[in-house]
C-alpha cells in the first residue's frame, strides 16, 4: 500500500488546486481556518485539510459567486465551532498549528525539511 503524501509546500498546493501562492498567503491572513504549519526553515507546509479548504474557498468565491466576506460566514456556519483560545491562533510562526498536528505530521515534515536540504547541497 502506497503512502499518501501529508505534508505539502505552497507551490505543490499551488498547483493541486489551480491557487497561486499569493493569493494562498492572502487567504491564510483573511481565513484563520489555512494553518499551515512552519518549521525552521519557514516553509509552510499544507495539510489535506489545508487543500480540501482552499478548494471549498475556492468554489464558493468562482463558482457560487460568493464574496469574501459571505465565504467566510459560510464557513463560519458550516463547520463546527472550535476553541479559538489556542495561543498557535494567535502566532502564526508557532511549530504546530494546533491539536491536529500529530506527532507524524511532524516528522514527515522533517523528513521533507531533510529531503530539502538535501538537495541544495547537491
Amino acid at each position: 500500500k502506497p503512502r499518501q503524501k501529508k505534508l505539502f509546500r505552497i507551490g505543490e498546493v499551488s498547483h493541486l488546486t489551480g491557487v497561486e501562492p499569493h493569493v494562498l498567503r492572502y487567504w491564510e491572513s483573511e481565513f484563520n481556518l489555512i494553518r499551515p504549519n512552519r518549521q525552521l526553515s519557514k516553509q509552510r507546509w499544507y495539510r489535506q485539510s489545508d487543500i480540501d479548504l482552499i478548494l471549498e474557498i475556492k468554489r464558493l468565491l468562482q463558482e457560487e459567486k460568493y464574496t469574501l466576506p459571505g465565504v467566510k460566514q459560510y464557513l463560519a456556519q458550516s463547520r463546527p465551532q472550535t476553541s479559538t483560545a489556542s495561543t498557535s491562533d494567535n502566532h502564526p510562526d508557532s511549530k504546530t498549528a494546533g491539536p491536529e498536528f500529530q506527532e507524524t505530521d511532524l516528522i514527515s515534515l522533517i523528513r521533507a525539511e531533510l529531503k530539502a536540504l538535501q538537495e541544495i547541497l547537491r
